[in-house]
């Protein structure tokens, strides 16, 4: 028998020098049944030959399996925060996606601390020139803007922010809004105050209540000791703190300015401004109670810090071999420099304080003998919300969670190489650390424009159209990827049309759209493909109540073909939970479902469920102190708004609506949420934010449509 099988692998595979000639004898060995068979006759000629003995067998390897839940979400922009939920609520999501949003707070907390609010002269050179400080063409005093430190940054300061309008404006009130609201939603990053999460100390709450801006221009809060005192800026104390008025101006000459581009987004000190600041405070150096051009922002957010890395020392310290002692050959001995691409793990240089590095233990106004949080406690101290920031965020989970956390999802990422907001530098750190734990995480130049791009040199082509030609499979493009979409040789035009920026281009806008969804649509086993012509998809707009919220919300869920008339045994749909950017409402994010739908119909995407939750903030009647996340036009009243019961807990027909005076309502954060439990509103009211419990809130939403839609229900399949 052994030797008969040595015959046929003979046969089959031919010898050099004589014997059958293999191509006189085809056989496919592509199938399961051939396989074993080969491996069988080449274990028996092995043992004829004495390599292995006679007894032993192929060895069974049981096939990988996975559990997949058939929930997806993701979102871009604000939507990113779809990661964020993961992270903190592990084993409701298998796929999730964050496109050009913040993701990353290592990074939030230095883009805006350094740069945003960053970028003045030294205060001795200020100190040099208090009759100018309000003069922008004094040469020596062209400290701004901050030069990039990563790749892909532009070059930003306090008065010189870069403009855009890639989906978003980028001018000056928009990053104070955009500052307000991050610190409604994770608390006061630049600044810690025990007694109130959104302000600083030494402004009273009072400052943030509605009110004639003229009258909070013309009368800053001064803040002095022992609140005001700045390593930087102030370390005598010398100098108040106030808060100021600033924001967007419109340029001499509007759009025909042929500076108008630049001009957008810079601090003008021949204008009056008019847009109050209370969540910033700036150093008074002339004692004027404005803010003028050159002075600057304080910021007291962690102790200071050396940015030599973890081995302790600057590079001419460094010895080669890990320590201090010096006489180490070129430029970075001991190879801890940071930089975001080509060396990730380094540690010096990358704006953020690493054990090991030397600091100063003077508590976070960085002025020894003040007395403040964290001064000579012999340890590292940051803001206590920063630090609770972090200790919660996406690169802390992706270095300290369970292996099997991270098999259990599948994640995409992009940002384009233009965004105003340094999405991308933001969200590559977090790429390189999940490809870190997951090693078949891959990254890709564009969508489809170049080589290494994710349909390689196919131009400006639509995903959606061409999804056949990309094997969407984790073996085929990477468990996890990222896409870095922009071309860095693009024209002007094609810049002004959107390449590389915040949203990118047409084309790469819905390519992003659809790399979200098509990722696990064609990874989800078992999915309905079957083509549906007679009975499109609907979509409708919900409301629910959501325990965590106490308050009724918004919700728009696209349901698809054939979804009514499924049969009994049919196992249901995947979910998939798409986020909308900052202040977009549930309802028109909606619309871009319509393309699936009729996509679902032909039979070329699988059949799901897609669900949109409400973007936007809550209401608040401040003469009642109540919460209305739900209101609408009166039509029969301009002056009256029509807003839902917010504790209505049954079913949305027999909830009922109340009328209020539209003059007593205010929205309580800026347009969006970022899906975060919030730690105040804009006015302040610490015992309202208790309820604006936006990630909370999707928990709420999964049950919802758990129980009032087909849902597939996990499965367990076997992987490849």
């Amino acid at each position: 028998m052994r030797w008969s099988g040595l015959l046929v692998v003979i046969a089959l595979v031919g010898c050099g020098g004589g014997g059958v000639d293999s191509t006189d004898a085809v056989v496919d060995i592509g199938t399961a049944d051939h396989v074993a068979v080969m491996d069988t006759l080449h274990l028996e000629l092995m043992a004829d030959v004495g390599v292995v003995d006679a007894e032993v067998v192929p060895e069974v390897v049981a096939p990988a399996t996975r559990t997949f839940l058939f929930r997806g979400m993701g979102g871009v922009s604000m939507g990113a925060g779809a990661f964020n939920f993961h992270v903190h609520n592990p084993g409701h999501l298998d796929m999730v996606a964050a496109l050009g949003g913040y993701i990353n707070y290592r990074y939030l907390q230095d883009f805006f601390l350094n740069m945003i609010y960053g970028g003045f002269c030294e205060l001795q050179l200020l100190e040099k020139h208090m009759d100018n400080l309000n003069d922008p063409d004094i040469e020596e005093l062209a400290c701004s803007p901050v030069s990039p430190r990563h790749p892909w940054e532009f070059s930003v300061g306090f008065n010189h922010w870069h403009y855009d309008t890639s989906g978003i404006t980028t001018d000056r009130d928009f990053f104070f809004y955009i500052t307000e609201g991050i610190f409604t939603a994770m608390g006061n990053l630049a600044y810690y105050n025990p007694d109130h999460p959104y302000l600083p100390p030494g402004v009273p709450v009072d400052w943030v209540q509605p009110g004639p801006a003229s009258a909070k221009c013309d009368n800053p809060v001064h803040v002095g000791k022992p609140y005001n005192y700045n390593a930087e800026y102030n370390p005598e104390g010398k100098y108040d703190l106030i808060t100021f008025c600033d924001g967007e101006e419109p340029v001499p000459g509007g759009k025909d300015n042929p500076d108008f581009q630049e001009l957008m987004g810079n601090y003008d000190p021949t204008q009056e401004h008019h847009r109050p600041v209370a969540v910033m405070l700036a150093v008074d150096l002339n004692g004027n109670g404005v803010r003028d051009f050159h002075e600057p922002i304080a910021i007291n957010a962690f102790e200071r810090y050396q940015d030599v890395g973890t081995d302790g020392c600057i590079n001419e310290a460094e010895d080669g071999d890990g320590g201090c002692a010096g006489g180490g050959a070129g430029t970075d001995p001991n190879g801890d420099d940071y930089h975001m691409v080509d060396h990730p793990v380094g540690t010096e240089g990358n704006f953020f304080r690493d054990e090991g590095e030397p600091y100063d233990d003077f508590g976070l106004d960085g002025v020894p003998d003040t007395g403040d949080h964290g001064e000579g406690d012999g340890q590292y101290s940051r803001n206590p919300r920063l630090q609770a920031l972090l200790d919660e965020s996406v690169m802390e989970w992706l270095r300290t969670a369970p292996q099997e956390e991270l098999e259990a999802v599948d994640v995409v990422m992009d940002g384009g190489i233009r965004d105003a907001l340094h999405a991308l530098t933001g969200t590559y750190p977090v790429f390189t650390e999940l490809q870190a734990r997951v090693p078949n995480s891959r990254e890709y130049s564009g969508y489809t424009e170049f080589e290494d791009s994710l349909l390689p040199s196919a131009g400006e082509t639509l995903l959606l159209l061409d999804q056949e030609l990309v094997d969407w499979t984790a073996a085929g493009i990477g468990k996890n990827i990222i896409v870095k979409y922009g071309n860095p040789d693009a024209t002007q035009k094609q810049i002004d049309a959107g390449d590389g920026k915040h949203l990118g281009s047409d084309v790469t806008m819905l390519n992003r759209l659809a790399l979200m969804l098509l990722v696990p649509l064609r990874r989800w086993p078992g999915m309905d493909w079957e083509p549906c012509l007679e009975q499109a998809g609907s979509t409708q707009n919900r409301t629910f109540y959501s325990p965590s919220m106490k308050n009724r919300y918004n919700y728009s869920i696209s349901l698809p073909p054939c979804y009514a008339s499924a049969p009994e045994e049919h196992p249901g749909y995947p979910a998939y939970l798409y986020l909308p950017g900052h202040g977009m409402t549930a309802a028109d994010t909606i619309a871009g479902g319509v393309a699936f739908n009729i996509l679902m119909q032909s039979g070329k995407v699988p059949k799901f469920i897609l669900v949109v939750p409400e973007g936007q903030c809550c209401q608040v009647d401040l003469t009642t102190h109540t919460r209305y996340c739900i209101c609408r036009h009166d039509p029969d009243d301009e002056t009256q708004r029509l807003c839902m019961d917010p504790a209505c807990t049954g079913p949305e027909e027999e909830c009922a609506m109340i009328q209020v005076p539209k003059a007593q309502l205010f929205e309580e954060c800026n347009d969006g949420h970022f899906f975060t439990n919030q730690v105040s509103n804009l006015f302040g009211d610490i015992e309202l934010a208790k309820e604006m419990r936006f990630e909370e809130m999707l928990l709420d939403l999964l049950a919802d449509i758990e129980a009032n839609f087909k849902l597939r229900q996990p499965e367990e399949w076997v992987t490849e």
